[in-house]
């Protein structure tokens, strides 16, 4: 394969460019750098560059551009949303290019002559169309082509940008899902994948929390058709978004992360509407976004987010991608997706490391776990434009079918569940019986063993004295649990309180209030 000099020199030039005091790389980013360069000497000219989210793509490229801009080469770097195009211009001030910087948008003043211009697509497709771009000033003559969030550079919008620049410069694309919205691969485009470092290895590194997975609810979506690779949007709404459905989610969200700072992800404007509305009925400080909500208001909103004025947004594929806050530790996904790319998308938003953070919830209400799995599964992504872009290995085996704990809802695999501790039951049977019907793999439903009553009555006993409940508590509570009044547990130990117990008290006490308030509520009707 010929070799591109020209490029491989500016690639040397980047190997010397210096660390920033700002601005340290880590290992695995300064891996796709070199991967990278090495790709473009070797003469490959559309690379994607595919990290998970809060991995550091735009790093990455910012650190690429900076050794191109040394060389003496120019920069164009393309996003779809304001809020990016201010991120990617901080990344470059980082490493002291704040200077070099124009941006071609909206409502900002340009400065043309700078060699890096970060444009919103919208605007930059307006400006050159104004004129033949050998004669347009706003035509910007770069080396570099970077592409943020590249899984939407098949739409037409950037493929008539991108197709001004394909024999020109270089093409890097950014993105953690590289996939289109049907699912297919994007070698239309991209010749050839530099995949980093996954959420396993990033997590183990501490550069991403850990994900909890919870999965109390499983939608019927069997009879919805598939539009474009996914359900059609107007049937999953009438779906979803059910009276009781709705309350579901709150019910659970209260159970199992009431003091968290939640992002939800609804099916449509109504449905994110309603869900709005049960929180705030329960004083839990919430607010709504769509694409029709104004930026200024948008804004407004995630600075709430921000400052913890505001716990939960619910929103309608507005905080899918772009969106950039680490103090979430919640994601509810109350939005059912075929796509494997919009799911990560979507539970990524709560993957980055915060101060005091230990870990991210998530919460399904989709089925996307039942379906696509964890979103740390090995997965191998492939650029074939003709299939599903994404291989994941094979869920048929033991140590992969994912099981819905009956007693507090996690989701796991394995004979144990690592929340509560609640074993399984005859797990080879069961994990036997699924392999069989994959088709149908449902949550684990059982009874409970005697062991299991055992220790539960000896954490409602712990709890009763803990809180100086009268005696006859821990038998009400026992028979609300199991259906009948506990016999022959009178010996059983004391056993302190788990996170699941917590968790079934807790959605207790919520239920308890819906019903006095709906009782209070009808007396006054």
């Amino acid at each position: 394969m010929e070799k591109n000099s020209t490029l491989f020199n500016c690639s040397r030039e980047l190997e010397a460019f210096p660390q920033t005091p700002a601005i340290q790389l880590r290992d695995y980013q300064l891996d796709i750098v070199k991967r990278a360069r090495r790709s473009v000497y070797f003469g490959r000219r559309r690379l994607l560059i595919v990290l998970p989210t809060g991995g550091g793509k735009t790093i990455v490229a910012v650190k690429i551009c900076a050794g191109a801009i040394e060389k003496g080469n120019t920069v164009l770097f393309l996003v779809h949303r304001r809020e990016l195009a201010y991120q990617a211009r901080e990344r470059f001030e980082a490493f002291g290019l704040g200077h070099e910087v124009g941006l071609i948008m909206a409502g900002e003043k340009s400065n043309l002559g700078r060699p890096i211009q970060i444009a919103t697509i919208q605007t930059y497709i307006r400006r050159i169309a104004l004129d033949d771009p050998q004669f347009n000033v706003w035509f910007h003559r770069a080396s570099v082509v970077v592409v943020d969030e590249a899984h939407h550079a098949i739409a037409p919008s950037y493929t008539s940008v991108l197709d001004l620049y394909m024999d020109k410069a270089v093409v890097l694309g950014l993105t953690a899902t590289p996939c289109r919205s049907d699912g297919r691969g994007l070698g239309e485009l991209y010749e050839e994948i530099v995949q980093g470092a996954g959420i396993v290895e990033l997590t183990r590194e501490g550069y991403l929390v850990p994900m909890v997975y919870y999965a109390p609810h499983r939608p019927e979506l069997q009879k919805i058709k598939i539009v474009a690779g996914d359900y059609d949007k107007k049937q999953l709404g009438a779906v979803m978004d059910r009276p009781k459905l709705v309350g579901d989610i709150f019910e659970n969200w209260a159970r199992i992360a009431p003091e968290r700072q939640t992002i939800v992800f609804a099916t449509n404007v109504k449905h994110s509407r309603n869900i709005q509305e049960v929180f705030k009925r329960r004083s839990v400080a919430v607010e709504h976004l769509d694409a029709h909500t104004p930026k200024d208001e948008r804004a407004a909103t995630l600075g709430r987010l921000r400052r913890g004025e505001t716990q939960v947004i619910t929103n309608v594929g507005i905080l899918t991608e772009g969106f950039d806050y680490p103090g979430a530790s919640c994601i509810v996904i109350a939005r059912p997706t075929k796509s494997w790319g919009l799911y990560l998308q979507m539970a990524g938003r709560g993957l980055r490391t915060y101060p005091g953070k230990t870990d991210c919830i998530l919460i399904d209400h989709s089925g996307c776990i039942a379906n696509h799995g964890f979103i740390d599964d090995p997965v191998a992504w492939t650029l074939n434009g003709k299939k599903q872009a994404w291989n994941k290995s094979d869920r048929s085996k033991a140590d992969k079918i994912i099981l819905t704990c009956e007693m507090c809802c996690a989701a796991f695999t394995g004979p144990r569940c690592p929340i509560c501790g609640t074993e399984v039951r005859q797990y080879s049977k069961k994990i036997a019986a699924i392999q069989a019907d994959l088709v149908k793999v449902k949550g684990l439903k059982r009874a409970p063993t005697v062991e299991e009553k055992r220790r539960f009555f000896g954490m409602l006993e712990c709890h009763r004295e803990q809180k100086g409940y009268a005696p006859g508590w821990t038998a009400h509570k026992y028979q609300e649990k199991f259906g009948a009044w506990p016999r022959g547990m009178e010996d059983a130990p004391q056993v302190e309180p788990d996170r699941g117990f917590r968790n079934w008290l807790t959605h207790l006490n919520i239920k308890y209030a819906y019903a006095k308030r709906r009782t209070s509520e009808a007396r006054h009707a």
